[in-house]
């Protein structure tokens, strides 16, 4: 009996190996993954993470994971993540993010001397300001950015029957 569950779990380990043996590219693209979190750290500080946050105690932990609100919690995650990951698929996407990821020093330093030395704008002044280029873009963007921001929130059900 004993010499049969062994048998079974050579063969399922097998198989397993099998499966892994043919999808390499999938096997490559995890450890890329996994090697992009070493080296940004990223996986000392999930160690660290849950080292602090995890009990000891197994059963404790199963308690936990074991959880409705933990499930929903984690199909929500991965729902997210994947839409997230569609939209950063988008060319423009991750040309815009890039864009503003890399020139955010000069945003930032702009916003906070602004915030710190605001400026008194008459109608006319402001009138003026609106002429400039640059400013023209940044305010239309914002603008087209709050239409489709309006237009998709109205899609969203809340689940209160509305």
């Amino acid at each position: 009996m004993v010499e049969n569950n062994e048998n079974k779990q050579n063969e399922q380990i097998e198989m397993a190996i099998r499966e892994i043996m043919d999808d390499d590219e999938s096997i490559l693209a995890l450890l890329n993954m996994v090697k992009m979190l070493k080296n940004s750290g990223d996986i000392a500080t999930l160690q660290k993470i849950a080292g602090e946050l995890i009990p000891g105690n197994p059963a404790s932990i199963v308690q936990t994971v074991d959880q409705p609100e933990f499930h929903k919690g984690g199909i929500n995650l991965a729902s997210l993540l994947v839409g997230l990951m569609a939209s950063l698929s988008n060319r423009t996407a991750q040309e815009s993010l890039t864009s503003l990821l890399y020139n955010s020093d000069e945003l930032w330093s702009s916003m906070v001397e602004g915030a710190k030395k605001p400026e008194n704008f008459s109608l006319l002044r402001l009138m003026g300001v609106l002429k400039d280029p640059e400013i023209a873009a940044g305010l239309t963007a914002v603008l087209n950015a709050l239409k489709v921001l309006g237009a998709i929130l109205k899609r969203v059900d809340r689940g209160d029957g509305e």
